[in-house]
């Protein structure tokens, strides 16, 4: 029985329809006129990520699912026309509109709807992140960028307590799996290309390998480069890493929800 319930809610999870929603409407009130678009914007996206959660007879996590996709609504409005828009009484803005949404949505929901369904599976197991860079230090600009993904994704993180610590010894702390990995930062001059002497090209590598901390089994593994040019090497450094920290933390963990998703369905 516990078998058939796990097949039944990931093959509902996995093999949803797929479907674009056209028409739909959003309202929003805000400040100016802008903002009363971009709540409406959002309004819209909710409404139609409501209806696929409601006809994928899958409700639970709804508002946090919801929250994450709604969150980068203005990349999911195919298009839209604006049906109204007035000012209140009080001063703010209202406006009306109705959407096309990419189809792209439902697959976000069955994503997450998968890692969350997965990680109760597991009892909700432990993380932690443990990167250094090229001089062997703790990288704690790099590991922010990888647990601020995990956070969003609604993981549990844990901090190791001792950076020296052997694997097998952090299923002790509570910890269950590891993010480990380091970074290598080249940055280069570009005096000869913009005629400043400041201006530097940062040449920016992360490496990341998921851990079992029970087994010492590498889950996944993945590497990551970027390319960014700044006066200041902090700013190119801070850049990078919030683009390669969430790429690399979620390929590893798509890679690992798979393998997960097969050893629940041996």
């Amino acid at each position: 029985m516990y078998l058939k319930k796990i097949v039944y809610v990931l093959l509902s999870v996995f093999m949803c329809f797929s479907a674009e929603f056209t028409n739909v409407k959003g309202f929003g009130t805000g400040s100016s006129e802008q903002d009363a678009l971009l709540i409406a914007k959002a309004n819209a996206l909710e409404n139609a990520v409501g209806v696929f959660l409601s006809s994928a007879s899958i409700m639970k996590n709804y508002t946090t699912i919801s929250d994450n996709i709604i969150a980068k609504s203005n990349g999911f409005i195919k298009t839209y026309e604006v049906i109204g828009t007035s000012k209140n009484d009080d001063g703010s803005y209202y406006a009306e509109i109705t959407a096309d949404i990419t189809d792209v949505v439902d697959q976000l929901v069955q994503d997450e709807m998968a890692l969350k369904f997965l990680l109760t599976e597991m009892k909700l197991p432990s993380f932690a992140v443990q990167i250094f860079d090229n001089n062997g230090k703790k990288d704690d600009k790099a590991e922010t960028s990888v647990k601020k993904y995990l956070i969003e994704k609604g993981m549990k993180l844990k901090t190791i307590e001792n950076e020296d610590v052997k694997i097998d010894s952090l299923k002790k702390q509570g910890i269950d799996f590891v993010l480990k990995g380091n970074t290598d930062y080249a940055f280069i001059s570009l005096e000869g290309v913009y005629n400043i002497k400041t201006m530097k090209s940062l040449q920016l590598t992360m490496n990341l390998e998921l851990i079992d901390c029970a087994t010492k089994e590498i889950v996944s593994t993945h590497s990551i480069s970027s390319k960014k040019a700044h006066i200041s090497e902090n700013t190119a450094k801070e850049v990078a890493l919030q683009q390669c920290g969430p790429q690399v933390a979620a390929y590893i963990i798509n890679q690992a929800v798979k393998l997960w998703s097969d050893k629940l369905l041996e």
